[in-house]
């Protein structure tokens, strides 16, 4: 009895020490650079947007400037590669493009802050691309700086504190602009919101770069394949031929080695249908209800967000004990059935337990999924292309919902409110399907047909 006390204390202990490591330690502050970018382009604007008095249709469709977080993979490999001149030289390949990438977004929403969005919309538009374009590219840094800096033993603890990181970020540009808004402009919000980027620049100044993982045994053998097929070009393009072909379509050619890749692709892009469906219209559907501002923030970005990290939690231990695709076919399902709770907020109107249950229920489902989903792409990449992969799988993901978070504005204009939850409720029936079906395609069969008796 005493021996296994003393087991599980000593257990906790290096548990809770992983996340007292300094390296741990900065990903959740990068995890605040990378989320805090996200809802400045899309539901805190499309809020803004609103009170100019922009119609449904036209906020639904600026969901599209969100589109570089879907083509991301497309310049992965030059971030991947290609040194920036005088800033690698000082601060090394990774800690480089985290620095470009996040001075270029605090520029963009300093300049956003300066102009009326709705007067200016071609303007607004164009911020918002290049927004999105640095912060996809501050995400592929990052996500490539996590996997090198930390040990195998560090993966864990770094995501749980990087994700903890973006959800601070995303409370700060979510519930903490709403609330700041009702005491300043909101051209004030997004300056300081350019500003609060600086947690992101103090830590990429004080962290180390991390050593870059060796690919020579790769890239020797595509010199050997250059040489033999082009015995005729020189020595340095034989050279430059398997660099190029390491960059760029070896983690492409790997990935497409894996069994049932092309239905890992569409599970990227479709497993968050539902949410990606209505888009950017949760906050101005409780608006519509009669919501103020302060009981918004509150209930969907304070209380939603703590909802969602206690989801993850959960979702962490049902992948433990089910496994992979038993865990991302539950924590699909019940997401989508928690849509339904929108039904009940329309019925019953402007009822604060009510809102406060429907942000419960979504938020909940949705840190379990985003847990499953996150964990299936792991399993799908190789660490030596794992940046590049990742982007891609991430970039499948995002396209997804600015695909369907476009539709979201015309659905409530010419359907209602009522059909827009019903169609995305729904909408994850073949997504489900899929899902089973690589299940059985891999082995995994979540789905055991009894045995008949004889």
């Amino acid at each position: 009895m005493e021996d296994a006390f003393i087991f599980t204390l000593r257990f906790w202990q290096e548990t809770l020490s992983l996340y007292r490591n300094p390296r741990v330690i900065a990903m959740g502050f990068l995890g605040f650079s990378s989320g805090l970018p996200l809802l400045l382009t899309s539901s805190t604007l499309a809020f803004w947007l609103k009170k100019l008095g922009l119609d449904y249709t036209t906020i639904g469709l600026l969901s599209l400037t969100a589109l570089p977080y879907t083509i991301k993979f497309l310049w992965a490999p030059i971030v991947d590669k290609v040194p920036l001149p005088f800033l690698t030289k000082h601060f090394g390949q990774r800690r480089s493009w985290l620095l470009l990438s996040q001075v270029l977004l605090g520029l963009c929403l300093l300049s956003l802050s300066f102009i009326n969005p709705v007067e200016s919309l071609s303007v607004t538009c164009a911020l918002a691309v290049a927004i999105s374009f640095s912060s996809a590219t501050q995400d592929i840094a990052m996500l490539a700086y996590q996997m090198e800096r930390l040990g195998r033993s560090q993966y864990g603890a770094g995501e749980a504190v990087g994700i903890f990181g973006y959800r601070m970020g995303m409370l700060c540009s979510g519930a903490g602009a709403l609330s700041l808004s009702t005491v300043v402009s909101w051209n004030t919000v997004y300056m300081v919101m350019a500003f609060s980027l600086i947690v992101g620049l103090i830590t990429v100044l004080r962290i180390k770069e991390p050593e870059r993982p060796n690919a020579d045994e790769e890239y020797n053998t595509l010199l050997k394949h250059y040489k033999k097929k082009f015995p005729a070009f020189s020595s340095l393009n034989q050279g430059l031929l398997p660099s190029l072909h390491l960059a760029v379509l070896s983690p492409f050619s790997d990935f497409m080695k894996r069994q049932g890749w092309v239905l890992a692709l569409i599970i990227m892009f479709t497993y968050k249908i539902g949410d990606n469906i209505i888009g950017t219209m949760h906050n101005l559907f409780y608006i519509e209800l009669g919501f103020n501002e302060l009981e918004i923030s509150a209930a969907s970005k304070i209380f939603g967000m703590w909802a969602s990290i206690l989801g993850g939690f959960i979702g962490g231990l049902l992948f433990s004990r089910w496994g992979l695709y038993k865990s991302l076919y539950f924590c699909g399902l019940t997401h989508s059935l928690s849509i339904l709770s929108n039904l009940i907020l329309l019925h019953v109107g402007n009822d604060i337990l009510s809102l406060y249950f429907c942000v419960a229920a979504e938020h909940i489902t949705s840190g379990m999924r985003l847990t499953a989903l996150f964990a299936y792409q792991l399993t799908l990449c190789n660490r030596i292309h794992a940046a590049t992969q990742l982007a891609l799988l991430t970039s499948l993901v995002h396209l997804g919902r600015v695909t369907f978070a476009s539709t979201s504005g015309w659905i409530v204009d010419h359907l209602g409110w009522n059909n827009l939850f019903l169609i995305s409720t729904f909408s994850i029936i073949p997504v489900l399907l899929i899902i089973h079906w690589l299940s059985v395609l891999e082995g995994q069969p979540f789905f055991k047909q009894k045995k008949a008796n004889n």
